[in-house]
């Protein structure tokens, strides 16, 4: 190929193809955050990626020659553009092969817009890079390689004066694109589709994101997303233009009007990949003593959640669907790419009803796209720690974190104390790679470092919780504790479903603390409850009556079972629990599907839908839901005008 292109053109193409060939390789034979094989049969994997990305680098090329020969005079800058043209290609490809490895997502528009200027300094690509290894290591080197050889050959290609191509050179690229596509047709349709580079699939996002939607059907699927978050025909909807937006506690439902408005204190812990498996009130095994000594004994107080899905993965989606009562959107984040959309916000209403709002991060919130919301619904929001510099984030350990917490709480007491607060705090101690502020030795085990940092959340939340219990308001203080997400660590999993919203990406575990007036009795609840869940509640709890939107119901209404499906959205797929069961729906193709019975660990056992609460079309009903719901979210069609 090199020899039938003149001057750069030959080397452009062959360095570009090289690099992406070889990050394909050394991809395919890394492991994940656990240490599990990226690819359990990585031959096979590598037999549909080689082609087509190779497919998309010629095509491109092809482009270019072809180019050169239509503008010849234009050739000093064609060259040194499409030359940029296939490094930003390797570099998009390295990108996604890493979203890959360490989030099990692909590259989206979600990505650039969310991770922007100094915040891509601040993601979870560096940590991963220090302890990913050689293979890992040598991913970055292939990468930097690449970027100086094609940098070169830009520099060559505006010094020199090249000749033009003939036009059988485009020809030749595309008959090599279409050699190299032709062998993949073999495959199923959804391996291809997973296999594809991801410019082919931000392209096919582009194209979603603009398909227009008619009024019928528009009409159709604003009733079908209605039905699914319940209430059906008889629901008190409001507003056509705004679908969602209704009198979710109507006088049948009989709670809010029938209990005493209370203005409790409410402080919500935010834990950081919070694993309902490894907490003393969560649905999994104990492993010895527990971790949260502190917590659990204040569990046992309280009402327990052991099976609390959070509605999406990561942090940004676990931030919007509590804060707002409402899922994420099918592609995006709704708090980062639709900055302008309409919601409902806990904060907001608090405020509305006398409350004082602090918010507080050990991470860092402008990242991705929180601070935004948070300046607009939080009095107060506190996440910088001293020595932080405009291109370089340290996060706080949950040790500061929580000492501004005890810190703004005795500031309250002395500056605003005829306020109710509502406090939210998002630690981040329990971050990947799991380990403590300033450790110079952690454990190589995975495992045992995030139980060493569960422990310190433990204690430092611990040290907040005392400093409640010495406050005059401490029996009419309200504390949620729960996790943004849950995470990975050692458990054997099934490539399968990697990356889809299994327990080890959403099913974390909840407790709820507060006056018996409000709560009840201590107990633990079993049915499966989410995010969503949490801004009914409070409303609830303060005698809230007015029009939300949310998807969620109070979880401590009398009159409304707590039977209900649970709906968790991620970058790969979408996760539906009902009854005990959990189904899993790919976002590409909902025919990949499986289901099994709920909080079983990472290789369950898949069972037939009609083995379960599923009807046949739940799959395709599930995707139509959130397609709904995301089109309303693309056309801020929430919630009217504040």
């Amino acid at each position: 190929m090199a020899a039938a292109a003149p001057g750069v053109v030959g080397p452009a193409i062959a360095a570009a193809l090289s690099a992406q060939s070889i990050g394909l390789i050394l991809h395919d034979l890394a492991r994940d955050p656990a240490g599990h094989p990226l690819e359990v049969a990585p031959v096979n994997a590598l037999m549909l990626q080689l082609p087509l990305y190779a497919t998309a680098l010629l095509l491109q090329a092809g482009l270019w020659v072809a180019m050169r020969r239509l503008v010849p005079v234009a050739r000093r800058v064609v060259d040194p553009v499409m030359i940029l043209g296939l490094l930003l290609s390797v570099a998009l490809s390295a990108f996604d092969l890493g979203l890959q490895q360490f989030r099990g997502e692909r590259l989206g528009w979600n990505h650039f817009t969310s991770y922007d200027g100094a915040g891509v300094l601040n993601a979870d690509w560096l940590d991963p890079v220090r302890e990913g290894g050689i293979l890992l290591g040598l991913q970055v080197a292939v990468l930097v390689g690449a970027a100086v050889g094609l940098g070169v050959l830009v520099w060559r290609s505006v010094r020199t004066t090249a000749r033009a191509s003939d036009w059988w050179h485009p020809g030749a690229l595309c008959a090599a694109a279409a050699m190299c596509f032709a062998p993949t047709m073999f495959a199923y349709f959804h391996q291809r589709e997973m296999a594809m580079p991801p410019q082919s699939r931000l392209v096919g996002e582009w194209r979603a994101r603009r398909r227009p939607v008619d009024g019928a059907g528009r009409r159709a699927a604003d009733q079908a997303l209605r039905a699914a978050i319940g209430g059906g025909s008889a629901s008190p909807w409001i507003d056509s233009t705004y679908p969602l937006w209704g009198l979710r506690f109507s006088p049948r439902m009989q709670v809010p009007a029938a209990r005493p408005a209370a203005t409790p204190d409410i402080i919500v812990f935010m834990v950081e990949s919070l694993r309902g498996r490894d907490v003393g009130w969560g649905f999994g095994a104990e492993r010895g003593p527990t971790r949260t000594p502190h917590l659990d004994s204040l569990a046992a107080t309280g009402v327990r959640f052991p099976h609390w899905i959070s509605n999406g993965d990561p942090s940004p989606r676990g931030f919007i669907t509590l804060h707002s009562g409402v899922w994420e959107h099918s592609w995006g984040f709704i708090v980062s790419n639709f900055p302008n959309t309409r919601l409902d916000a806990l904060p907001a209403r608090l405020r509305a009803r006398g409350y004082r709002n602090y918010a507080f991060w050990g991470g860092n919130p402008s990242f991705d796209g929180q601070l935004t919301r948070a300046r607009q619904w939080y009095d107060t929001v506190a996440f910088e720690r001293s020595g932080n510099e405009a291109f370089y984030f340290r996060p706080q350990p949950d040790a500061m974190v929580m000492a501004k917490v005890r810190a703004a709480i005795a500031a309250h007491d002395r500056d605003h104390s005829s306020q109710p607060f509502f406090a939210y705090v998002a630690s981040n101690g329990t971050h990947t790679p799991f380990v403590l502020d300033g450790d110079p030795s952690p454990p190589a085990d995975r495992q045992a470092r995030y139980d060493r940092v569960l422990r310190e959340a433990d204690a430092q939340i611990g040290r907040v919780i005392a400093a409640l219990r010495a406050r005059p308001r401490w029996r009419e203080t309200i504390v949620v504790v729960l996790g943004d997400h849950s995470d990975v660590t050692n458990e054997p999993s099934d490539p399968r479903w990697r990356g889809l919203p299994t327990d080890a990406a959403v099913a974390t575990a909840a407790f709820i603390s507060g006056p018996r007036a409000l709560i009840g009795e201590p107990r633990t609840v079993d049915a499966t409850v989410s995010h969503v869940d949490l801004l009914p509640t409070v409303m609830g709890w303060i005698g809230d009556t007015t029009p939300v939107t949310t998807m969620g119901r109070d979880l401590f209404d009398p009159a409304t079972p707590l039977r209900r499906d649970v709906v968790a959205i991620n970058g790969r797929g979408y996760r539906l629990d009902r009854d005990g069961y959990t189904l899993v729906v790919s976002r590409d193709d909902p025919q990949i599907h499986y289901a099994w019975k709920s909080f079983t660990g990472e290789r369950p056992t898949p069972l037939p839908l009609h083995a379960t609460p599923f009807a046949p079309d739940d799959p395709r009903r599930l995707t139509d839901w959130i397609n709904a719901w995301g089109a309303l979210v693309e056309q801020n069609r929430v919630r009217p005008p504040f």
